[in-house]
């Protein structure tokens, strides 16, 4: 995997005018995630994106799009899940933080991608995929997952294991049966 440092967009570089949309494209660096103790990455991890930039007087509204493929362990068998993903994003960044005594109680500024006018898309576009990520990731829909006696991939073989029954369940046995 290449060491890519995280892309970044200069909002304040756009001279736009007030309302005046610019859309660009850009080559966007897509940081490996980490989820539930397994490692997920972007194939490639570098895409075109679509960023475009409004200006509308208080900060920027910025939209982001690209296409992406995340790599990474099924959830139910370890084996290799691929997610091909679209994603499509908005938000509105600041120019400057409002004064802490001018914001609504537990109103936050938009500051959590920028730094100094520097919009870390890198990070954005990162988080943007984990909030549409499915929530088990699995090689297949109907991914079987691995035998709980044997660990075989009951994807790929009937490893004949006798599986335990859970006695938590006997009454809606009793009650299927009326």
């Amino acid at each position: 995997m290449s060491e890519h440092a995280p892309t970044t967009f200069d909002l304040s570089a756009v001279a736009l005018e007030l309302g005046v949309e610019k859309t660009v494209e850009i080559q966007l660096y897509l940081p490996p995630l980490h989820l539930a103790g397994q490692d997920y990455h972007f194939v490639p991890d570098q895409v075109t994106a679509r960023l475009s930039v409004n200006y509308v007087g208080q900060g920027y509204a910025v939209s982001l799009g690209f296409e992406t493929r995340l790599e990474g362990a099924c959830w139910r068998c370890l084996e290799t899940a691929n997610l091909d993903m679209t994603i499509e994003v908005d938000d509105f960044f600041e120019t400057q933080p409002p004064p802490a005594e001018e914001m609504a109680e537990g109103e936050e500024a938009s500051l959590w991608y920028t730094e100094n006018g520097m919009l870390n898309v890198s990070a954005w576009a990162r988080d943007a995929v984990a909030e549409k990520l499915p929530l088990k990731i699995l090689c297949q829909p109907d991914c079987m997952g691995l035998c709980a006696i044997c660990g075989a991939n009951l994807n790929l073989v009937e490893c004949g294991c006798e599986q335990p029954v859970d006695s938590r369940w006997d009454k809606l046995k009793e009650w299927k049966a009326e």
